[in-house]
């Protein structure tokens, strides 16, 4: 149980930031097909990173694909035939989103994000966001004896929290069962989803400080009430991070700053930030 959580908690804590070994910023440069033109069209390029970041996902996916089929089995990905499937047309991918974001970075119409933040009336990071896009080697749900699942984040800048959320396809995976042809009752998975709490720390107006609170387990077909949530309390971040360099045998590009990040832009829909490591992240607002 507490394999699962700590593997759980790796992937989930990092939606936010990756104190967990993640991936040294990349050295590029930058494609002729992104502008970088604070003064262009802000739509234009919005959707110039909504197209190369759905770009980087659909060659990552491919890639996770082409690891787990078969010697001489076909990919069974028709839309992603054309992809080269290598690391390094995977980063060439990721430079192109990077370069995205840092000139869609330089139109921020909100200066100010972290304004109002852990005040009565919050700020604009309040709501529900899904992940786009992310540097962070550890930053994103890889799909495995769980199943697939579904990833997002909610924020309460009321209170100061981000909750990194993490539900898991009940139809499928380790542990579930689909109903029978005759309509037989089944039992769900015994785990459903994950909770990891954060607590953030305004610093500025664009730079927040990370602590990490505490995971829930979420276990709603569990037989006693009592285990259908369980909260278990995180180690201070420092540790946290301190087991990661350890881990990494030095390997592992951590900032002396801790857990954290700067607000590279805020809209209503769109949010971006780079991490004290030098992660980048990109979401998206859910729609109510």
């Amino acid at each position: 149980m507490f394999a699962l959580v700590a593997a759980h908690t790796l992937v989930a804590s990092a939606f936010i930031t990756a104190p967990f070994i993640p991936r040294p910023s990349p050295q590029r440069s930058t494609p002729a097909s992104v502008v970088m033109d604070a003064e262009g069209d802000t739509t234009e390029l919005k959707e110039t990173l909504l197209q190369k970041a759905a770009e980087f996902k659909a060659g990552q996916q491919a890639l996770w694909q082409a690891e787990t089929e078969t010697a001489g089995a076909p990919l069974g990905a028709g839309s992603l035939a054309n992809i080269d499937l290598t690391e390094e047309s995977l980063s060439a991918l990721r430079d192109n989103v990077i370069a995205a974001i840092e000139a869609l970075a330089a139109t921020n119409p909100n200066p100010t994000p972290l304004q109002g933040w852990r005040t009565p009336e919050g700020c604009g990071l309040q709501g529900a966001w899904s992940l786009l896009f992310t540097t962070g080697a550890d930053a994103t749900y890889k799909p495995g004896k769980q199943g697939a699942a579904t990833t997002y984040q909610e924020i309460d800048s009321r209170k100061g929290l981000f909750v990194n959320c993490v539900d898991f396809d009940q139809s499928t995976g380790q542990g579930g069962r689909l109903a029978g042809a005759e309509g037989g009752a089944t039992s769900g998975k015994k785990l459903a989803g994950f909770r990891v709490v954060v607590a953030g720390k305004r610093l500025s107006d664009t730079e927040v400080q990370l602590y990490f609170k505490r995971v829930k387990l979420l276990r709603p077909t569990s037989r006693l009430p009592f285990l259908r949530t369980i909260t278990i309390p995180l180690p201070p971040s420092w540790l946290l991070r301190g087991v990661a360099r350890r881990a990494s045998r030095g390997k592992a590009k951590l900032s002396d700053r801790g857990a954290g990040f700067e607000m590279l832009y805020l809209d209503e829909t769109l949010r971006m930030h780079k991490t004290f490591d030098g992660q980048y992240f990109v979401q998206q607002r859910k729609a109510e």
